[in-house]
């Protein structure tokens, strides 16, 4: 990670953007807080596991603002046509200078849950509706997160974990 910055600051070029430095970074934090968790480095199959609870991952990356130095809201993407019905999400939002994961949502209760999944099937249906074969990202936006109840708020590493 320290050499990604040197060269991300050199030359802007993100050396580290891949899925299984992305899913390091997450079980770095994840597996201090669920002794279960247990992340798939394979390309194929589920991103992540903890027991028999399948967990669909994602990060985002994002430029902190030139003047405050902080690191604004995100979203994380889906395919409208693929899977996006899970028993548990976690997304992440990763400061783009240096890839370190600021803010981390683990998103297992039943409500937050529903609501992220009420969101992406709303967006499917709206991109259905549409008809544009050839886009098919929708969004979870980090605003929906921050409406939903709170189970716990932790910090490690550096990052803020909420657990929804």
């Amino acid at each position: 990670f320290a050499e990604h910055k040197q060269a991300y600051e050199k030359y802007g070029i993100d050396i580290l953007a891949n899925d299984t430095l992305s899913a390091l970074s997450m079980w770095e934090i994840v597996s201090k807080y669920d002794p279960d968790y247990n992340t798939n480095f394979h390309r194929n199959g589920e991103d992540a596991k903890s027991k028999d609870t399948i967990i669909e991952q994602k990060c985002a990356t994002v430029k902190p603002s030139k003047k405050k130095g902080t690191v604004g809201k995100s979203g994380w993407q889906f395919h409208a046509q693929g899977g996006l019905e899970y028993p548990r999400y976690i997304f992440g939002v990763r400061r783009k200078d240096n890839l370190q994961i600021v803010r981390l949502y683990d998103i297992c209760s039943k409500t937050a849950i529903k609501a992220v999944q009420t969101c992406l099937l709303e967006q499917r249906q709206r991109w259905i509706d549409r008809g544009k074969p050839n886009h098919d990202a929708i969004a979870v936006p980090e605003k929906l997160l921050l409406e939903l109840p709170v189970l716990a708020t932790v910090g490690i590493n550096g990052c803020t974990v909420i657990r929804l």
